[in-house]
């Protein structure tokens, strides 16, 4: 996937006063951390120094998008073509998005039609989009002309500059009713910082209002403590006898962008609800990008939305954890105990290479709705219903619940109230209060329903012949590896991997392997004498061609034993052994090796700074490595092809140490590989 963030060019940058340089890299970090109001400041005086600086123009439209001023957006997005046509294909794409979220679809083409014929990657996720989009396109206009199938009016009693959107229904049966809504609005006694993300004078807190009836309420008031928090919290679902709530909560962070779902339980002889824990076996990780230079960490996942069947032991969620079939996707977890089983994604059918959001299930659960933005649609995030069955857990086609009920704004969080006849739901479409606003609809049932299809009617061809061939190379002399071995593994929708087939090469070391689509696939390269190494390949989105080929080579590193390999980042705290959140992730790829290669046998060498004496830095280091082989033990590896050795301050990496860093450099862990025959040794 295209990146968002491009490079100016060399002779731009040369031309940059020191002043405007300094500006820029501080907007920019403002904007990788999601701090846009303070970002956009910035970016106004800098084009105002530099009108021809695309890459602020960009960034500007970026910020208006995500504060749904499309008009804005648009004009920035234009600004930052016109500097120059040839920088960023994907302009064209955000410029297609934009007319058609301001309702100009005969715009929107042109401009989808002009990145398609610009962009090079015909079956990349950005070209198919492009697709998507011009046949939503179409889409729309057709299903203007029909009538609609719902009525919909807005919920003035409720909405209100700040807001309301995430609607759901609490009932204690034989307390009161209420309707429960996520908010903007300021909740009394909480600080009312500004929530940049999406530039909202509040971050967003968790409301309730007596029910009289579908569309009256009484007051509008706060959950009780303890539910909010001084973060973001909306979404909530609650258990059919309304003893058990489930919502959101961004965690720790002003950015929202990490999100966990939590548990709390109502205690009816208190009559209060206890402290919220997060939901066991729910949370999840990803690696992002977590500053201007490209830095990654594993940081947690975007977990919301959740949405509990009412046999209280399903629960829908959204979520962007690997694994997905990418952007924010549906998952769904079962329970188990006291906790969740692992959660499992929804598969390509209802999740796309976009966004999926909101999940709700019908009280029979035979109708899941949801909302997208990546299949056919209106703009924006559009509402669908897919049928299907919750035991069974099959799901067909789904199906764009068509106007007057979306529009080109975003639609989103449905809560249905008799099925799938009279439901809530999440608008941003212009005439509401504020930014988000509640409306109901009714279906009207004098209609005779014609679902859309949302795929396009083409006559029927022969499935894609797929394969996968390449060569395996050796990486630092490119020349191919003969007699080596290439094994094709399938990635389930769980995210497991699953042994298909070893293709053995010969002399040209080439392999083949022929391929299904709609699939996810890793192939493994393997030779004597050579680090495994593996690529992934996927098949999902093609359907044009009747006969495709992939070349995709496979380079392996050439094994010297006896060779020191830094593990860049198990470094250790001042007189610490223990290892460090930060040192894992480079643990888990020596784990990764170790499994790849089941032949080698490695040594660990770990080492200290030059404080302390030699004996205690020698038993220092000694302890790190025991640190590190325990760890990989406990994943797996067999002990037997792990040796340690601590080298104390004997080996520096820098000397002599004369800063903090310095020292920390020294304070690292290496591996060798000592042998490549462990495999035929008898056991």
């Amino acid at each position: 996937m295209l990146a968002f963030v491009t490079l100016l060019a060399p002779v731009f940058l040369s031309a940059q006063s020191s002043r405007t340089a300094k500006l820029l890299k501080k907007a920019d970090a403002y904007f990788v951390n999601h701090k846009y109001a303070e970002a956009e400041d910035i970016y106004q005086q800098v084009i105002a120094d530099e009108p021809t600086n695309r890459h602020v123009a960009q960034r500007l439209a970026k910020i208006r998008q995500n504060y749904r001023d499309y008009e804005q957006a648009l004009r920035w997005y234009q600004a930052a073509a016109k500097i120059d046509p040839n920088s960023n294909d994907t302009l064209y794409l955000f410029i297609g998005d934009m007319y058609k979220r301001l309702n100009k679809y005969a715009e929107a083409r042109v401009a989808y039609n002009e990145f398609m014929k610009r962009h090079r990657e015909m079956n990349d996720a950005y070209y198919k989009r492009a697709e998507v989009e011009i046949l939503g396109c179409d889409y729309a206009e057709r299903a203007k002309r029909r009538k609609h199938l719902y009525e919909v009016k807005e919920m003035p009693t409720l909405n209100t500059k700040a807001g309301g959107y995430a609607p759901s229904i609490l009932d204690q049966r034989q307390a009161s009713k209420f309707l429960v809504i996520s908010s903007f609005r300021k909740l009394p006694g909480k600080r009312n910082k500004k929530y940049e993300y999406t530039g909202e004078q509040s971050f967003s807190d968790l409301y309730r209002a007596e029910i009289i009836n579908d569309t009256s309420f009484g007051r509008v008031e706060p959950m009780p403590a303890p539910i909010n928090t001084k973060f973001n919290d909306g979404s909530a679902t609650f258990s059919i006898d309304g003893m058990t709530m489930y919502f959101a909560t961004a965690n720790g962070t002003s950015s929202g962008l990490g999100s966990v779902i939590y548990e709390a339980r109502y205690n009816p002889l208190k009559k209060a609800w206890n402290k919220p824990v997060p939901v066991k076996g729910i949370g999840g990780y990803r690696e992002a990008v977590v500053d201007t230079r490209g830095k990654t960490a594993r940081v947690p996942c975007f977990d919301s939305q959740p949405e509990l069947a009412r046999d209280g032991r399903t629960m829908f969620f959204v979520s962007d954890r690997e694994g997905g079939q990418g952007g924010m996707d549906i998952w769904y977890a079962k329970k188990q105990g006291s906790g969740w089983t692992p959660p499992v994604n929804m598969g390509s059918t209802i999740n796309t290479p976009f966004n999926e959001a909101s999940p709700a299930i019908d009280s029979a659960g035979h109708i899941l709705f949801f909302a997208s933005n990546g299949h056919l649609g209106f703009g924006g995030y559009d509402l669908f219903e897919v049928e299907g069955d919750l035991e069974e857990f099959t799901w067909g086609l789904p199906m764009n619940l068509g106007a007057d009920l979306n529009t080109t704004a975003d639609e989103l969080e449905p809560y249905l109230l008799h099925s799938d006849s009279i439901f809530y739901y999440t608008t941003d479409r212009n005439g509401g209060a504020g930014g988000y606003d509640l409306y109901i609809a009714y279906k009207q049932d004098t209609l005779q329903r014609v679902p859309e299809v949302i795929v396009p009617e083409v006559p029927r061809k022969k499935p894609a012949q797929v394969s996968v061939q390449g060569l395996i190379r050796d990486k630092d002399s490119k020349q191919p590896i003969p007699f080596a071995t290439a094994i094709l593994y399938r990635i389930t929708d769980e995210n497991t991997i699953v042994p298909l087939d070893t293709f053995k090469t010969d002399q040209s070391a080439r392999y083949n392997f022929p391929l299904e689509l709609n699939a996810q696939y890793k192939v493994l390269g393997n030779a004597p004498e050579y680090f495994a190494n593996e690529v992934e390949v996927s098949t999902v989105g093609i359907e044009k061609d009747t006969e495709l080929e992939r070349n995709v080579d496979i380079q392996l590193e050439r094994i010297i034993i006896g060779n020191e390999i830094v593990l860049q980042n198990v470094y250790y705290d001042f007189d610490e052994y223990f290892i460090r959140t930060d040192a894992v992730i480079e643990l888990n790829r020596l784990v990764k090796i170790l499994v790849q290669n089941p032949n080698i046998t490695i040594q660990l060498g770990s080492h200290t700074d030059s404080n302390g004496g030699d004996e205690y830095n020698r038993s220092l280091s000694d302890n790190r490595a025991k640190s590190c082989v325990r760890y990989l033990v406990e994943s797996g590896i067999s002990p037997s092809r792990i040796s340690w050795n601590g080298y104390g301050e004997s080996l520096p990496l820098v000397y002599p140490e004369l800063t903090d860093e310095d020292e920390q450099a020294n304070r690292r862990t290496e591996f060798r590989v000592m042998s490549i025959d462990y495999a035929q040794r008898p056991r």
